[in-house]
C-alpha cells in the first residue's frame, strides 16, 4: 500500500511541476519573466560617412578638334603633340589657292551645325514635355536630315548632317536616358560650332588653321582624307567610371577627396556630372580598366563620372593616375547601431529592441538611410541615452519581459581612482 501511495504522490508532484513549467515557459504564458541579455549598448552620437574609393585619371574638361581638308590643303604644320596653344594661335598655314574652298566648307558646316542644334533642342523640348505627360507608354520621334549647299566661284560644297533619334519610352528612367543622350549630343555639336566659328573669324588675308581655345595639342593627323588637330582645354578634371552597383550612389555635388602623384596633401573636389549613358570606348576608359582590374560581366556597365578638383596643380600632366574618394553619404552627430542588431531590415527601415523606463523590452521601429563599416546610421526612432539590446530569443516572448544584464567591465584607471581618494571608496562601500 505504501508503495502505491508513493508512486501516486510522485506522479501528482510531477504533474503539478509539469503544468507549472508549461504555464510559466510556454509561448502563450502571460506570467512576467526576466531574460538575461549579454549584448547591449547605450546610444551616443558621432560623425559617420560612407566613402567610395575610385581610380581617377587627370583629363581635360573639353577636347576640341580642328579639322581641314586633305594633304593638298595644308602648306605647313606649325605645332606638334604636346605644344601649348592659346586662342588664335596658328596651327597650320593653308595654301592660298585652296583657302577660299576651305572657307566655303566651314561656312556650310556652320550653317548645318546651327540647323542641327535647332533640331536637337526641339527634340529635347519634346522629350521634356512628353516626360511630364506620360503615364504608362509614350514615344518620341525626331528625324531630320539637313543638306546645305554653298556656291562660290567654281566651288560647290555640300554638307550632309543627320539627326535621327527614336525613343520608345515606358518608364521615366527611359526618358532620362534619352534626354541625357540628347544633351550629350547637343554639347558635342556646340563644341564643333565653336571651332568652326573661330576658323571663320580669322584674317582671310593669311589663311591658317587656328586654335579656338587655350590648351595643349594632343594629336595631329597629318595625312589622310581629313586632317585634324585635337586640343585639350587647359582646365583639368578627374575622370573615373561608376559601375552599375555604384552609379545610383554617386550624385552631382558629392564631395571628393583627391590624392596621388603630383598632388600635394589631399585636395578637395566636387562631382561635376554622372553620365546616364554608357561610356564610349576611348583612351580614358581603356586606361581606367587597366587600373581597376575588378571583373565586370556587362561591358556597358561603365558610366563616366567627372570631378572638378578645387586646387589641382595645373602642372600635373594629363593621364596622371590619382585616387578619388567620393563621399556618397554623410551624417553629422548621428546615432548609429550595429548592423547585425537590426531586425526585418527592408528599404531603409527596421526595428530594434530597447529597454523602457520600467526595465522591460520594447520594440522600436527605426529609419536607417545607410550603413557603413558594420554600423547602421539611425535618422528616426532612437534618441540619445536609449539602451539598445540584442538577444535573438526575445522574438519568442509574447509579452515584454524584464531584462537583467551583466555589469560593465570597464575599470577606472589608476589616475582616476587615485584622484577619487580611498576615503570616498570606503565611504561608499561600507557606509552606503
Amino acid at each position: 500500500m505504501n508503495k502505491v501511495t508513493n508512486i501516486a504522490v510522485a506522479v501528482a508532484i510531477s504533474a503539478f511541476l509539469a503544468v507549472n513549467f508549461y504555464l510559466l515557459f510556454s509561448d502563450k504564458s502571460v506570467i512576467t519573466k526576466s531574460v538575461y541579455v549579454e549584448r547591449y549598448e547605450r546610444m551616443t552620437s558621432s560623425n559617420h560617412r560612407e566613402e567610395l574609393a575610385k581610380e581617377g585619371i587627370v583629363a581635360p574638361e573639353e577636347t576640341y578638334t580642328v579639322y581641314v581638308g586633305n594633304d593638298d590643303t595644308v602648306d605647313s604644320w606649325l605645332v606638334k603633340e604636346g605644344d601649348p596653344v592659346t586662342v588664335g594661335d596658328e596651327i597650320a598655314i593653308l595654301q592660298t589657292e585652296r583657302a577660299e574652298g576651305q572657307r566655303a566648307v566651314w561656312e556650310a558646316e556652320l550653317e548645318a551645325l546651327q540647323q542641327q542644334t535647332s533640331s536637337v533642342r526641339s527634340m529635347l523640348s519634346g522629350l521634356e514635355s512628353e516626360r511630364q505627360e506620360a503615364q504608362s507608354d509614350s514615344s518620341s520621334n525626331v528625324k531630320r536630315k539637313d543638306n546645305v549647299s554653298d556656291n562660290t566661284t567654281d566651288t560647290k560644297v555640300e554638307v550632309g548632317l543627320n539627326v535621327d533619334v527614336q525613343v520608345d519610352v515606358k518608364q521615366d528612367g527611359s526618358f532620362a536616358q534619352a534626354i541625357a543622350a540628347a544633351e550629350q549630343e547637343l554639347s558635342e555639336i556646340e563644341r564643333k560650332q565653336t571651332v568652326v566659328e573661330a576658323q571663320l573669324a580669322q584674317n582671310p588675308g593669311r589663311p591658317a588653321l587656328i586654335s579656338p581655345v587655350d590648351g595643349v595639342v594632343s594629336k595631329v593627323t597629318r595625312t589622310g582624307s581629313t586632317l585634324s588637330v585635337d586640343i585639350f582645354s587647359s582646365q583639368k578634371v578627374i575622370v573615373t567610371y561608376a559601375k552599375n552597383d555604384e552609379w545610383h550612389k554617386i550624385e552631382s555635388g558629392d564631395q571628393v577627396l583627391i590624392q596621388g602623384n603630383g598632388v600635394e596633401n589631399v585636395v578637395e573636389g566636387t562631382v561635376l556630372s554622372v553620365s546616364q549613358a554608357p561610356a564610349i570606348d576611348n583612351e580614358w576608359i581603356q586606361a581606367y580598366k587597366v587600373l581597376d582590374e575588378t571583373e565586370v560581366k556587362n561591358p556597358l556597365s561603365y558610366h563616366e563620372v567627372r570631378i572638378l578638383g578645387d586646387a589641382i596643380d595645373q602642372s600635373v600632366p594629363f593621364g596622371t593616375n590619382v585616387n578619388a574618394i567620393v563621399i556618397v553619404n554623410e551624417a553629422l552627430d548621428a546615432i548609429s547601431v550595429k548592423e547585425k542588431w537590426l531586425h526585418d531590415l527592408y528599404k531603409e527601415t527596421a526595428f530594434v529592441w530597447i529597454i523602457d523606463n520600467e526595465g522591460r523590452v520594447e520594440q522600436v521601429g527605426i529609419a536607417t538611410p545607410f550603413t557603413w563599416e558594420t554600423r547602421a546610421v539611425v535618422s528616426q526612432g532612437l534618441k540619445l541615452g536609449d539602451v539598445v539590446i540584442y538577444e535573438p530569443a526575445l522574438v519568442n516572448y509574447g509579452n515584454a519581459p524584464r531584462v537583467f544584464m551583466s555589469l560593465p567591465k570597464d575599470l577606472p584607471s589608476k589616475k582616476q581612482w587615485r584622484a577619487f581618494g580611498w576615503r570616498n571608496y570606503v565611504k561608499y562601500i561600507l557606509i552606503r
